[in-house]
């Protein structure tokens, strides 16, 4: 007994040493670089500035609006909303003299295009024999044209050209208050505007970027960070019909899909910046970000993507009461991709505590990874409490009135979409010929067992097949004793209850378009 407590001890020193060197290697790191991605607090009026690094997806001008002085990248900024440029002397003065995209306008006056100045060209750049002359670009529709500053015509009106079908033009934005209280059906028929939704506090820090490139593309109010904003509020004023990007990871689509139970029609698609994206990758958006975020590429997918139903479950779980006798308490919410009862919800939790960690904010993608890894082998060693599942388990499916056999359990999984555990397909692994069919919109959940954390390690490999039990479309689980569960990624740690699992209903997803053999 000594030997084994030793050993474990043992473990979790060196798994902690290798933890806090790597933590300690990113802090020094980051103080010693400098972070492109200032944070700044977005301004619904004057300019929100960047280093002029940052953002690839608009022009800018390598020289200061104000002073025309050369701007070096670690001194340069520009505003990421209309790509004014000045340097850190003279940003503070920049909104007097140069306004920022107006975010709305008069319904009844004409809207203008909004030039901003990205820099001087020499006469070879133009047919016309002017001297130097000016590039200037629309920062509403893209545009770039060489003009004389006297033949400039800021009178004549903005088509939004290229992206016109995804911006909600200002004249149709009603603000009272300084709150967004309606927006008014632009009358185009492939008017769809997209809506960027990105939580800036979490993953690995990168949905700071999402909403600083996408704001200098489409009207800065369909940028919204809502760890700042309420959704519920957001969703109040949602056109009828639009699209919705949601950067994050499955929490936080969760999330966006649990408020949207009001507005089931709004189509949603995912820009995969979790650990797991377990529902990104079924829905063909990948496993993960790319390093180079390409806004324009990123909306011409969006543009091309279809429409794919999703079932959304309810699951209500009813605690026990004890033997004091309180009133039991009941919880509901809802699943997209799968819960857990068991080892792999616990592996959950502890990364979630580690999360929670100070030092955690210099984390990354592959710090994730490796946490998860390193809590993953130690479940193997401690299992949390998950050893015996099946005793402590009676599982019914539909309207059976007999509880299913279970063979010994670590982990009780259902399923609704055909990815678990960052990318493992569980209930098609093995013989795929002996196994039903599982799609993300039939009603019904795959119920399948595992039975240790070596058993997780395995079918994370390919290695191993999961327990199968059946597909049900109704699923009750009477849980004894206390254990960790887990609802799409989201963990916490269960008392004795009665969990009940049922359709509610379907949501809107966007699949993304199968690339054709003439454009691969």
């Amino acid at each position: 007994m000594y030997k084994m407590f030793s050993i474990t001890s043992n473990y979790y020193i060196l798994i902690g040493g290798i933890f806090l060197s790597y933590l300690l290697y990113r802090i020094f790191h980051s103080l010693l670089s400098d972070s492109n991605y200032m944070h700044t607090i977005y301004k619904s009026r004057g300019h929100t500035w960047r280093s002029i690094e940052c953002n690839k997806s608009v022009p800018y001008n390598i020289c200061c609006t104000v002073c025309c002085k050369l701007m070096l990248p670690l001194d340069g900024l520009f505003c990421e909303c209309c790509a004014v440029s000045a340097c850190k002397k003279c940003n503070k003065g920049v909104d007097k003299k140069f306004r920022c995209k107006q975010i709305t306008w008069p319904i009844d006056k004409p809207f203008s295009h909004h030039w901003v100045n990205i820099g001087m060209t020499s006469e070879k750049d133009s047919e016309q024999n002017e001297g130097n002359l000016k590039r200037l670009f629309c920062s509403w529709c893209q545009r770039i044209k060489i003009v004389k500053e006297s033949s400039l015509s800021e009178n004549e009106e903005c088509d939004f050209n290229k992206y016109r079908k995804f911006i909600i033009p200002p004249t149709h934005v009603q603000v009272e208050s300084g709150s967004i209280i309606n927006i008014q059906p632009w009358p185009e028929d492939d008017w769809e505007p997209l809506i960027i939704l990105a939580n800036r506090k979490s993953g690995s820090g990168r949905s700071d970027e999402v909403l600083s490139i996408f704001r200098g593309l489409l009207n800065p109010i369909q940028v919204v960070d809502i760890s700042a904003i309420a959704l519920e509020n957001v969703v109040k004023w949602l056109p009828n019909r639009c699209r919705l990007l949601v950067a994050g990871g499955d929490g936080t689509v969760a999330w966006v899909l649990n408020a949207l139970l009001t507005a089931p029609h709004i189509r949603v698609c995912i820009l995969p910046m979790g650990t797991g994206n377990d529902l990104s990758r079924v829905l063909g958006w990948g496993p993960g970000c790319d390093s180079h975020i390409d806004a324009h590429s990123i909306i011409k997918s969006i543009g091309q993507a279809e429409e794919q139903p999703l079932d959304r479950w309810k699951i209500t779980i009813a605690g026990r009461g004890g033997r004091l006798r309180r009133a039991r308490t009941v919880r509901e919410v809802f699943a997209y991709n799968y819960a857990s009862v068991g080892v792999d919800a616990q592996v959950a939790l502890d990364f979630h505590r580690a999360r929670a960690m100070f030092l955690y904010r210099f984390a990354s993608r592959t710090l994730n990874y490796i946490a998860y890894l390193f809590l993953g082998v130690g479940r193997a060693l401690d299992d949390g409490g998950c050893q015996g599942l099946e005793r402590r388990l009676r599982v019914f499916l539909d309207e059976q009135n007999e509880p299913m056999s279970l063979p010994p359990l670590q982990a009780l999984v259902a399923l609704n979409i055909p990815s678990w555990g960052a990318g493992v397909d569980l209930w098609s692994m093995g013989n795929e010929d002996e196994v039903p069919e599982q799609r993300v919109n039939d009603g019904k959940l795959e119920v399948a067992g595992i039975s240790s954390s070596f058993h997780i390690a395995r079918l994370q490999v390919g290695l191993a097949e999961p327990y199968r039990f059946a597909q049900a479309s109704r699923l009750k689980i009477e849980l004894w004793g206390s254990c960790a569960m887990q609802v799409d990624g989201e963990p916490w740690m269960q008392s004795a209850a009665t969990i009940t699992m049922e359709p509610a209903g379907q949501c809107l997803m966007l699949r993304a378009a199968i690339p054709s053999e003439n454009n691969s």
